[in-house]
């Protein structure tokens, strides 16, 4: 299996008949079926500029809200992704929609990277 994937694009997997994948240009969480008939882009969450920490690196290529970044799978239709500023948002696939969001910090220089479901099988 192939696929084309925008630029940007970081922790891609295939997932039941597509790909999964963080499109971080688009600050989104993305599944998209092999056959075209379902595409699901889901925002990752965003803060008001007041309530961010170092905004003043925010320069929208190296430190930035709204990176999605970070990517575990917890079943065949709920998927977690990481994002900065240091957010960990499960979302639902088949509701197209964020289940429950947590944030440890405000600080945009901090982005969740990598993320696994433990205990490991």
């Amino acid at each position: 299996m192939s696929a084309e994937l925008p630029a940007g694009t970081h922790n891609a997997r295939p997932f039941r008949n597509g790909v999964l994948f963080n499109d971080s240009e688009a600050d989104r969480l993305r599944y998209a079926g092999r056959d075209g008939t379902e595409d699901r882009a889901m925002a990752v969450p965003k803060y008001p500029l007041k309530d961010l920490r170092h905004a003043e690196f925010d320069d929208g290529h190296v430190a930035r809200q709204g990176f999605a970044r970070g990517l575990a799978v917890l079943s065949d239709s709920v998927v977690v992704g990481g994002s900065s500023p240091s957010t960990v948002v499960v979302y639902d696939l088949a509701g197209n929609r964020r289940i429950v969001s947590v944030n440890l910090s405000m600080d945009v220089r901090n982005a969740i990277h990598g993320l696994e479901v433990w205990p490991y099988d």
